[in-house]
């Protein structure tokens, strides 16, 4: 994730769904910033709940990497804070957060304000 903000800056969210919480996730977005994500083969996407987000999991190790939304030809992610390599230099607590019973719109609204813009290459040509 490219970010012109501090790891102290960001507020780590950790969302109280069953995905979340059984992978301990705890993400991070900058509206400012770009994710960038490669994921020939190894990330494996999973959709649930609304279907409209895929959840990219290591298809080697199981490990929840990020979560990206694609609307209207553009990518909007998270990066799950526990999947980075420099996850100890985010020192905020995570807030918790509640989204249980959003419909799609509240839900498409929140992530178009708040999520990061992304860049997610599939295979080696596809690029979004």
């Amino acid at each position: 994730m490219h970010s012109d903000k501090a790891p102290g800056d960001f507020t780590p969210r950790a969302d109280s769904c069953g995905f979340c919480v059984r992978h301990r996730a705890v993400v991070l977005s900058d509206p400012a910033g770009l994710v960038e994500l490669t994921a020939p083969a190894a990330l494996e996407p999973y959709r649930f709940g609304l279907g409209i987000t895929d959840f990219l999991v290591c298809g080697h190790c199981g490990v929840f990497v990020a979560a990206v939304w694609y609307k209207d030809g553009a990518a909007r992610a998270v990066v799950n804070m526990p999947a980075l390599d420099a996850r100890d230099a985010f020192t905020s607590a995570p807030a918790p957060m509640d989204f249980e019973g959003e419909d799609v719109a509240a839900r498409e609204a929140r992530r178009a304000r708040n999520w990061t813009p992304a860049r997610v290459t599939l295979t080696e040509q596809e690029t979004m």
